[in-house]
């Protein structure tokens, strides 16, 4: 299967198959606008509480036309809370209401949410037909290979949800245990994939287009879901881009593409939440941006004692364009 095919959720038509992962801290409304124009099909929400998004309703959750569509993934362990929380977010304009059974985050196991509910099927059983029985929209949740080595169970928790009426699965395949660490098991997607008939989705290492298209060959999943592949690389959504991380050394078209967007990205931040919140926002984005360029920790350095939006563009500007000179004339280094 190709990244271009399109893919379907529910009734939602997908135009390809690359999707941006949740990620506390990074996929806010700007940079979930930016990776929509840069290619990406479908964008997540910051995983919100059920419980917060019950108590604070619009406050806590606010959606943008460009970003659409979008899907908002909550988490909690309450089936009348979640199943009200998805409500308000469908009322918001949410395309798609995941559901978090995933996170390895020590606060939300114990509150018996994220990857808890796998060691629970009864209980994300009732949260899942809960849900499915209060919205209208398509709903999807998002799972582990399970707690740990001796506890893998995502084929059979992918089972359960597809029986409760869920329109697509998200598989990263870590244990709890694992966190982030280790190297995820994409076998264990293709077994999800071979086991339900709704689309599956793979998570899980893709860092650049060509490691989405190999998932896709090995798995035969539906779409693949990036995340920390993103950030600092929009482009992975983006098809007409060769690999960034293959470029070595990255040639002068690509280091002005990338201060493009990073000037782009701080335009949507600003447009958003205002200068000020912006400057603070886009500081953590250059660290991504930058990662891995000639000389960029030392560029960092040099922005510590910067707050003000025309010294600290002067300072990105300055360091692009000697990048540039740098790559146009390799030999007066």
């Amino acid at each position: 299967m190709l990244i271009g095919v399109e893919m379907k959720i529910g009734t939602l038509e997908l135009h390809n198959g690359l999707i941006m992962a949740p990620m506390a801290g990074f996929t806010d409304a700007p940079f979930r606008r930016l990776v929509k124009e840069m290619g990406c099909s479908l964008v997540f929400t910051e995983m919100i509480s059920a419980d917060g998004l019950v108590r604070k309703c619009e406050s806590l959750l606010q959606l943008n036309e460009g970003e659409h569509p979008v899907a908002v993934q909550i988490f909690g362990s309450n089936p009348d809370i979640m199943a009200e929380a998805a409500g308000i977010a469908e009322g918001i304009g949410g395309d798609i209401i995941d559901i978090n059974m995933g996170c390895p985050a020590q606060q939300v196991v114990k509150a018996g949410a994220g990857v808890n509910l796998m060691r629970s099927p009864e209980k994300a059983k009732s949260i899942i037909m809960k849900v499915r029985r209060t919205i209208k929209i398509a709903l999807t949740v998002k799972i582990r290979s399970g707690w740990d080595k001796e506890q893998i169970n995502a084929v059979e928790i992918s089972r359960l949800a597809e029986g409760c009426g869920v329109d697509a699965i998200t598989i990263h395949p870590r244990t709890k245990t694992q966190g982030f660490r280790g190297q995820s098991d994409w076998s264990l997607i293709g077994e999800v994939k071979r086991a339900v008939s709704i689309p599956v989705i793979g998570n899980g290492d893709v860092t650049t287009p060509s490691l989405a298209k190999k998932m896709m060959i090995e798995t035969d999943c539906d779409g693949v879901m990036i995340g920390r592949g993103a950030l600092g690389n929009p482009w992975i959504f983006n098809p007409q881009w060769s690999d960034p991380l293959e470029r070595t050394p990255p040639d002068i078209s690509f280091l002005r593409e990338k201060k493009r967007v990073i000037d782009r990205h701080f335009s949507l931040l600003q447009e958003s939440d205002g200068e000020e919140r912006a400057l603070k926002e886009i500081w953590r984005h250059l660290f991504w941006y930058t990662r891995g360029l000639p000389r960029s920790a030392s560029f960092r350095s040099a922005l510590a004692g910067l707050r003000e939006r025309g010294a600290l563009f002067d300072a990105v500007a300055s360091y692009f364009e000697q990048l540039e000179r740098r790559e146009a004339c390799p030999s007066s280094e």
